[in-house]
C-alpha cells in the first residue's frame, strides 16, 4: 500500500512493463527467482534484498526506454 502520488507506484509499473515486454528481462528475472528460492533463507528479507541487482539491472533499461 502506497500513499497517493507514491514515486515507487510508477516504479512498479515501469518493472512490470518492461518484464511484459521484454522475454530476455523475463527469463533473467525468472532464473534469478528460481535459484533463490532454492536458498534457505531465515528472513525473507534475506530473499528480497539478494535479488535486488537483477531488478537494479532490469530498472537499468527499463528506466533507459523510458
Amino acid at each position: 500500500v502506497f500513499p497517493a502520488g507514491c514515486v515507487e507506484v510508477r516504479r512498479m509499473i515501469l518493472f512490470r512493463d518492461s518484464l511484459r515486454a521484454s522475454p530476455n528481462d523475463r527469463a533473467l528475472y525468472a532464473r534469478a527467482k528460481r535459484q533463490l528460492a532454492a536458498q534457505p533463507w531465515k528472513y525473507m528479507q534475506q530473499y528480497a534484498d539478494a535479488k535486488s541487482a537483477v531488478v537494479a539491472e532490469i530498472m537499468g533499461r527499463a528506466e533507459a526506454e523510458a
